[in-house]
């Protein structure tokens, strides 16, 4: 008993370790001052003893999402709540209890082995069917979040924050209904970015067409996988796993989560290569180890197509320069909510430009009072660090998250 009583107590201090600067942050907040009423909580599976990072927690006037350390903030609302990460069970609450406890526990779904025999390829054929039938290949709007997140070494190198809207002509590219060359619209709203500048040794963000092209790169080659199916104890939910036939010669595997009519709500994607070819750049030579990217999908009420409702995208790239190496880590972070009114989105911004590199609006209250892209501990500290340091930067919005 007093082992369990220390190891429970353990657990709660890693907790606490995290919601504390949020508390703390929260009594200062212009949110607080104002009167508004806001609860910050925290994310937990209780099963691996982990935050659960990008979440969704929605009311019927609010959203909300997870950040990295599975905190979040949610203002009161007297409609039923309801948190959702597509491998752990739906919760569905009200804002009580969000008030009565620091941390809320998610239970991780369980798979096993269909015991249903199926052919070869058959449920793989028949999801990818649905994309012709069940998602957005025509014109759609979102309203779209994304932060960019560099390390270097293992330490916060370049962070970058996105809010605007998006128009695109097609979800993805088909044989019947190919996707146009220029199918995306970008109009930022608002952007707020911090950074280290290393004119010697630097790594380059994704541009907007790199990172949309990347996660939507969801389709494999079946002959070349061995495919296996698996269900959840009650059937409500079925994985498809692909696994490469030849594991020398192909690097990449994935997994899908599929809805009760065979769409996907999920695709998930990792190449692995520790042995990947070097590239040469400049006097530099670089290779990308390991990314992964897993894009999920929500069905929109007025169109009942589905829309890419979130996607990450991460990975490690290592940099060799003469005698010095260096380890980059990428972290990209996507939500949407779809527009169906007929707002014209005025594209101003450059596509094919590293992210880093885009300038626009920063507009204080707005990064304080919104709900999707919180920071975590670790990024306030290096804002402030960078902040304090007074140093002249290319980058005229450099220093502009408080």
């Amino acid at each position: 008993p007093l082992v369990a009583m220390r190891e429970k107590q353990y657990e709660m201090n890693q907790k606490l370790k995290i919601i504390r600067p949020y508390l703390l942050i929260f009594l200062f907040s212009s949110n607080f001052l104002f009167g508004q009423e806001f609860s910050i909580n925290v994310l937990w599976d209780k099963a691996d003893n982990i935050p659960i990072s990008y979440a969704t927690i929605k009311g019927l006037e609010n959203y909300a999402i997870s950040n990295e350390d599975g905190v979040f903030e949610f203002q009161k609302t007297e409609r039923k709540i309801t948190i959702q990460s597509v491998v752990y069970e739906t919760l569905e609450i009200d804002y009580e209890f969000l008030k009565a406890n620091d941390t809320i526990f998610m239970k991780p779904l369980t798979y096993e082995l269909d015991e249903v025999v199926i052919s070869k390829d058959g449920l793989y054929t028949q999801m990818l069917k649905t994309v012709l039938t069940d998602y957005a290949l025509e014109t759609h709007k979102e309203k779209f979040f994304l932060r960019a997140v560099i390390r270097k070494n293992n330490e916060l190198y370049k962070i970058v924050d996105f809010s605007g809207i998006i128009e695109k002509q097609a979800l993805f590219d088909t044989k019947s209904k190919p996707m146009p060359k220029k199918n995306y619209k970008v109009q930022i709203e608002n952007i707020r970015k911090v950074g280290i500048e290393d004119r010697d040794i630097d790594f380059r963000l994704f541009s907007f067409e790199e990172f949309l092209t990347n996660i939507i790169r969801i389709a494999f080659n079946k002959d070349e996988f061995n495919i296996t199916y698996e269900s959840t104890t009650n059937r409500v939910s079925k994985r498809i796993t692909l696994e490469p036939k030849d594991k020398e010669k192909i690097k990449m595997q994935g997994f899908y989560i599929l809805n009760d009519d065979n769409t996907f709500k999920e695709a998930d994607v990792v190449y692995h290569n520790k042995n990947a070819e070097f590239e040469k750049l400049g006097k530099s030579k670089y290779r990308t180890v390991f990314s992964n990217w897993k894009s999920n999908f929500e069905r929109n009420s007025q169109t009942d197509k589905l829309q890419l409702s979130k996607a990450t995208l991460k990975g490690k790239t290592e940099v060799y320069e003469e005698s010095e190496s260096y380890d980059f880590d990428w972290n990209y972070i996507y939500y949407t909510i779809p527009v169906n009114d007929k707002t014209e989105v005025k594209n101003n911004t450059n596509l094919n430009k590293d992210m880093f590199d885009l300038k626009g609006e920063y507009n204080q209250e707005y990064w304080k009072n919104h709900e999707i892209l919180t920071l975590t501990k670790e990024m306030q500290e290096f804002i402030n660090k960078i902040n304090a340091s007074g140093k002249n930067s290319d980058f005229r919005t450099k220093t502009n998250i408080n």
